[in-house]
């Protein structure tokens, strides 16, 4: 008798997605959250280095959960495209700064985890069936 050593597959397969939009908050969501209660009156100051740091570490987070999920469903795609956009994003944080490159680094980032997402899903789906 064997058992079935496998995790739930796709279970935390909404990782990765989490955290890419975790990073997008920390970066485009401090800046309209500030502006928000600049005008009810409210003035808050964010240090620009907490900042880019906790975009960093939310990309990176992202780029990890990517490759766990690589090696379940080994579609290499949204891996590299999640260290294409975790090395922009954390290039434009602490050597050159681009609001642009850091936005299309955000938007590799979003697009990978979602891609990975489906490829878990698909890698699940066709386990059940066989």
């Amino acid at each position: 008798m064997t058992a079935d050593t496998r995790k739930a597959p796709g279970k935390l397969s909404w990782l990765p997605g989490a955290s890419a939009i975790l990073a997008f908050i920390a970066c485009n969501g401090m800046t309209v959250m500030v502006a928000i209660l600049s005008l009810l009156g409210v003035a808050i100051v964010i240090n620009p280095h907490i900042q880019a740091a906790a975009i960093s570490l939310f990309a990176v987070l992202t780029l990890g959960f990517v490759f766990l999920a690589y090696r379940r469903h080994r579609v290499l795609g949204p891996l590299i495209l999640s260290v294409f956009g975790a090395g922009l994003i954390v290039g434009t944080m602490y050597i050159s700064f681009s609001k642009i490159v850091e936005s299309v680094g955000l938007l590799g980032l979003i697009v990978s985890a979602v891609w990975s997402w489906r490829a878990t899903q698909t890698h699940v789906r066709s386990a059940v069936i066989s």
